[in-house]
């Protein structure tokens, strides 16, 4: 196989792996909270998530437009089969209009219209939710940016918010996510309170 198909394989395959005890595949709101779970997991599950929503996405967008294109073709085949039937119950060509073509192509293929339409908003409604998702995910990117951007300012400044008990206790590994909420929240309140 190419790296492409090794690539697309893998991207296919992705929802469904366990991800520090994560499947992407649930697309459950949680995943987007970096306030569930621990910043390690999120930090280990988000370029797995871009790859994978990203994958999807555009699956979904070259469906839509295969749709698309099979509607288009198929109403010009209806347009030219109607445009027939209208000249053959004519003696005048040049007094047909567009509308009447329309109209009859409209009359003989009701049914095919309307479930080509449904398709269409179908396809369109899936990439637009994958659209949404993957942007949520590249959010989630800026915010965990910033949060540790945040974390790492007050862990540099000495503040006792974040360091205390971890460093008295010999726990360097990690820091406590209720520590670091909370300096969220003093942050936040900060600012609401600079723009007074």
């Amino acid at each position: 196989m190419s790296v492409s198909e090794n690539i697309i394989e893998t991207c296919s395959q992705m929802g469904t792996v366990d991800l520090s005890g994560v499947n992407l595949e649930s697309a459950h709101k949680d995943l987007l909270d970096i306030n569930t779970g621990s910043l390690d997991q999120h930090v280990a599950m988000q370029p797995s998530a871009i790859a994978y929503y990203g994958f999807l996405k555009k699956e979904a967008k070259r469906n839509f437009d295969a749709i698309v294109r099979q509607r288009d073709r198929w109403e010009r085949q209806k347009y030219a089969e109607a445009k027939v039937a209208v000249e053959s119950g004519t003696t005048s060509r040049s007094t047909i209009k567009v509308e009447e073509i329309k109209a009859r192509m409209a009359v003989d293929n009701g049914k095919e219209m309307e479930q080509f339409d449904k398709r269409v908003d179908m396809a369109r409604a899936q990439y637009d939710t994958l659209d949404i998702w993957l942007e949520a995910w590249r959010q989630k990117s800026f915010s965990m940016h910033e949060f540790v951007s945040i974390v790492g300012d007050e862990y540099k400044m000495g503040s006792s918010s974040i360091r205390g008990k971890s460093e008295r206790s010999g726990d360097t590994g990690g820091t406590n996510m209720k520590r670091i909420r909370s300096v969220l929240e003093k942050r936040r309140g900060n600012e609401n309170g600079g723009m007074q």
